[in-house]
């Protein structure tokens, strides 16, 4: 059809000039919930000298709060503005009704490791239990000194010898654990396992290989962001840091909940009889 000019159809080019202008006016006032990238970047210079790249911004379900993604360091992190820009939020985002944590929730989804950093994770393996065939596999970053983590390991432990899962184990010492270090390079080097991990094995013997994986372990995921224990990372490369309960982890993994046995009824304090009126 050839092209022809819309003067000869003043009706119809009225309509499409006030389609537009409408669309155009949704379009900037859904734009203008939230700062603009140049906004956030220029007041996160009050938060860091040389600001934050800004990579998205958007609503979160809050009204007048917006989310912005920046990359603070080589890593993604997430802060709160509000609909003008003037004003940050640094912190996390609660909801009441489940008490899901959304921040954290998207946080880990935007820095979600790949799949080549998966082969990354499996090749810092210290040690592994369960059956190598198990459905469900687990990474756990642990310390040898984490009284968390020794949480972590007995319900990953029971929930491996029922053939549920099978766990990998990546040793991250803490700067501030004395002697961690040392511990988990023996750990590696001796073959100890989880057992020795429990009982705070050591010795002499800090092998060039051990010492390298450990090493390497804290360098690549303290690249990541991950800087404590315990942290489970899931195959599919989104991760956990901190202690998760065991239906927590289970729901995560696909598994059935286990029955938790219900608590004691609270014993009844009966008040005082009331003295009998004197004869």
């Amino acid at each position: 059809m050839p092209h022809q000019s819309f003067s000869k159809f003043p009706a119809l080019a009225l309509i499409l000039t006030a389609t537009c202008l409408w669309l155009l006016l949704t379009a900037t006032a859904g734009l203008a919930q939230c700062p603009s990238a140049e906004k956030i970047a220029e007041g996160s210079k009050q938060l860091a000298p040389q600001g934050f790249e800004v990579i998205k911004i958007e609503p979160t379900p809050i009204a007048g709060i917006c989310q912005a993604q920046v990359k603070v360091q080589g890593r993604n992190r997430l802060l709160y503005a509000d609909g003008t820009g003037a004003y940050f939020i640094v912190g996390q985002i609660i909801e009441a009704q489940t008490g899901r944590n959304l921040t954290r929730e998207a946080d880990q989804a935007l820095n979600r490791l790949t799949p080549e950093e998966m082969m990354r994770v499996d090749a810092l393996t210290g040690f592994a239990i369960g059956k190598a065939e198990a459905a469900k596999v687990l990474y756990l970053v642990t310390d040898p000194q984490c009284p968390y983590c020794k949480k972590a390991e007995k319900v990953l432990e029971q929930m491996a010898e029922k053939g549920e899962v099978s766990v990998k184990f990546l040793l991250f010492p803490l700067d501030f654990h004395k002697g961690a270090k040392e511990q988990s390079i023996a750990v590696i080097c001796d073959n100890k396992g989880l057992t020795g991990l429990h009982e705070g094995y050591n010795s002499e013997n800090q092998c060039a290989d051990g010492k390298k994986k450990v090493e390497d372990t804290v360098a690549f995921l303290s690249g990541k962001g991950i800087s404590g224990t315990p942290t489970y990372i899931f195959a599919d490369g989104s991760y956990h840091s901190g202690l998760m309960q065991e239906n927590q982890l289970r729901a995560t993994l696909g598994l059935a909940p286990v029955k938790t046995p219900e608590p004691p009824a609270a014993a009844t304090t009966e008040a005082p009889a009331a003295p009998k009126p004197a004869q």
